[in-house]
């Protein structure tokens, strides 16, 4: 049978509880009584507190018979600090749970005697629901849970990490999955250019390319397969017969060149399919003195547009079958996807009618960077949408997401270019495309044609280069183009751009094309820096972009092509287009850990958050996403704890600034408190940047 207790009222909310006398036994009867220790005093420094407060506890005590004593502290909640005792008092700190029932008495303190008997004091106290209290420390790599694209600067803020981009157009890859959106810049040129790309494997797989990366030949005809194929030239029977690409030929007659058969290319003739072969002298394409040589030289009947002249009869009339888009037209043979039908921004010019798609254009004004044609009326492949999301000609018609493009898979753009200058005349930089080539270089069969296609990986394009400079082309991105011709422009360069070294390079854009991409918020406000870029033939080949990834602005590079088979004037912005990686950031916060005996009610979140940057506004980029859970730890039996990959989110909707929100969790009851935000990617010199969260919570016992 347990002994009696007597209770006593200690001041200070304390209640202590005595044990009774406990009497001591000798032979027949009681010798004598012993008393448990009492009492004397309790200290108690806050009786309210919010979570995570402190209160300084303390007893002292004394033992009628004047033994020594022991003192023992317990908590059923919050957390016990290192007690500290003397030889009749204990004291120790208490740190306040997130929550706690109305009217309890969490800690209790116990003194014992020698004699075993003991008494306890319970202190009880009020835990206040403070959600305006910040949980979340200064940023450090150290307090994020997981960092995935996003970079802790010293500030400290959090940023989106700048996605790799490529520096050579001769190898496109990302070394992560990239989702890549392409804008128009702006066109100089007097042709209809369309812009497309191709996955380098594809052309693998279909045998074009072999796995040293040189085209191939496999009809053993003198012509490479691709460029065989783009105007489908091989002959429609016989050992080098190839498939055509398409679905029927619309020119059946064949030629002969050095006792080759070929067919009539659908894609250089014109309505008639009527062409000239001819044996003629023409000076050499290939870099010196140009001397005149025999070669031949495939030519049609007139360079009239007329329709069904100079179409292989695919999707598009005036774009090879094999740079389409598969379609039922093409025969599904099409590998390509077109970017941008139409690249041009200015009233319908001499090369209009040679245009994948009409010229239409949208208002009197000229050279605003929006294409003359609905662009969202084709989707990222150009394939027709059935629903225009974005009907007519407008500002969104500038730009065009191409999807995600996969790790380490390369990609190889190309122009398709109609309607330009035909001429061959190599000493001022102009030659007729080259189909085939002696062992030492010089071109033995040249094409005629007012369609050329022109790739960024140089080794792939049929014309020859014919200067042979090293580098081609030497340009500074941040200065203006002079309005001499490019040629010359190497050698005397104008007085527009400063000294870079021992060279003095001229400028690469023209004047309306830096200002538009500093102004419009479509390329991120982006001012070019003074930096160099260049470009190399290849193999005898002229180059015909000119890629450059500008240091100013993270995850962004340029393409500017020049669309005159021999190079003509070399200023490669005859049409520039502008890429954006687009590799959003994630950063998620570290648990916030609750006493098992409480649970989340109210999340309070509010943030500090920007666009950095040059002229940048919140129209810019969208806002940062953020959210938050409250079972961002998943809790085994013996209370070890992991990350949760998979939380409930709770997404909050805050404008750019400085904002708060306080979303109500009851509905999704936890313990494990954590928050995230969804970066966007860069855009331009625009950087979306994280400057400060605070976090607070309620919460209430289970």
């Amino acid at each position: 049978m347990s002994s009696p207790r007597i209770l006593s009222l200690v001041a200070g909310g304390v209640l202590s509880v005595l044990a009774a006398p406990r009497p001591a036994l000798a032979g027949n009867g009681p010798l004598a009584v012993h008393l448990p220790p009492q009492f004397t005093e309790a200290t108690q420094s806050a009786e309210s507190l919010f979570p995570g407060d402190a209160s300084q506890l303390g007893v002292s005590a004394t033992d009628p018979e004047g033994g020594p004593l022991t003192f023992s502290w317990s908590a059923s909640t919050g957390t016990l600090g290192t007690q500290a005792d003397g030889a009749n008092d204990s004291q120790v700190g208490w740190t306040a749970p997130a929550c706690l029932a109305e009217d309890s008495t969490p800690v209790t303190a116990t003194v014992t005697n020698a004699y075993g008997l003991s008494s306890t004091a319970s202190f009880d106290f009020h835990v206040a629901a403070d959600g305006g209290r910040d949980h979340q420390p200064p940023f450090s790599v150290a307090g994020f849970e997981q960092l995935r694209d996003a970079t802790v600067l010293p500030d400290p803020a959090v940023r989106t990490a700048a996605a790799a981009v490529p520096t050579s157009s001769e190898r496109i890859v990302f070394p992560e999955p990239t989702a890549l959106r392409v804008s128009f810049v702006g066109e100089t040129a007097t042709a209809a250019n369309a812009l497309g790309w191709v996955y380098y494997d594809d052309l693998v797989a279909r045998g074009y390319v072999d796995a040293q990366g040189a085209l191939v030949d496999g009809n053993a005809n003198g012509i490479l397969d691709l460029h065989e194929d783009l105007y489908n030239l091989a002959p429609p029977s016989g050992p080098k017969a190839r498939p055509y690409v398409g679905t029927t030929r619309r020119c059946t007659r064949t030629f002969l060149s050095e006792q080759q058969t070929f067919s009539v290319p659908d894609l250089a003739s014109d309505a008639s399919c009527a062409i000239s072969v001819a044996r003629r002298s023409l000076p050499d394409a290939r870099p010196g003195a140009h001397a005149v040589v025999a070669t031949d030289v495939v030519s049609p009947s007139s360079l009239s547009a007329d329709e069904p002249g100079f179409s292989d009869r695919g999707l598009f009339a005036r774009v090879p079958n094999l740079l389409e888009p598969a379609h039922p037209l093409n025969g599904y043979r099409g590998l390509g996807k077109l970017v941008f039908l139409r690249a041009s921004d200015d009233p319908e010019l001499p090369g209009a009618p040679f245009g994948a798609v009409p010229d239409v254009v949208a208002s009197p004004s000229q050279g605003d960077g929006i294409p003359d044609y609905d662009v969202s009326a084709f989707d990222a492949q150009g394939l027709p949408r059935s629903v225009n999301p974005d009907p007519g000609i407008t500002p969104a018609d500038r730009s065009v997401d191409l999807g995600v493009i996969p790790p380490e898979r390369e990609i190889v753009f190309f122009l398709v270019s109609g309607g330009g200058p035909v001429e061959h005349s190599p000493q001022s930089g102009r030659v007729f495309p080259c189909l085939r080539k002696a062992a030492d270089g010089r071109c033995t069969l040249h094409l005629v044609t007012p369609l050329s296609i022109f790739f960024s990986k140089t080794a792939w394009n049929l014309d020859q280069d014919p200067l042979g400079r090293l580098p081609a082309v030497e340009r500074n991105i941040g200065c203006v183009s002079p309005s001499d011709d490019g040629q010359m422009c190497q050698v005397s360069p104008s007085g527009l751009c400063p000294t870079m070294g021992t060279r003095r390079p001229c400028g690469w854009l023209p004047g309306p094309y830096l200002n538009r991409l500093a102004t419009q918020p479509a390329y991120g406000h982006a001012v070019l820096p003074l930096e160099l870029t260049t470009t190399a033939p290849v193999n005898g080949m002229m180059p015909h972009v000119l890629l450059t990834a500008p240091s100013s602005t993270p995850g962004q590079w340029m393409l500017g092509f020049e669309d005159l088979n021999g190079g003509g004037d070399r200023d490669f912005n005859d049409v520039v287009f502008a890429f954006q990686a687009l590799r959003p950031g994630l950063a998620r916060s570290r648990a916030v850990a609750l006493d098992e005996a409480c649970t989340l009610s109210r999340v309070r979140l509010r943030k500090s958050d920007g666009l950095v940057g040059t002229r940048c506004t919140a129209t810019t980029v969208a806002p940062i996403a953020y959210a938050v859970a409250t079972d961002c730890q998943v809790c085994d039996a013996a209370g070890t704890c992991t990350p949760n990959p998979s939380p409930t989110w709770s997404p909050l909707s805050l404008p750019w600034g400085e904002a708060e929100t306080v979303v109500d969790v009851s509905a999704r009851p936890g313990a494990q408190l954590c928050w995230k935000a969804d970066l966007p990617p860069p855009l331009g010199v625009c950087q979306p940047t994280l400057f400060d969260v605070d976090l607070g919570f309620q919460a209430v016992p289970r």
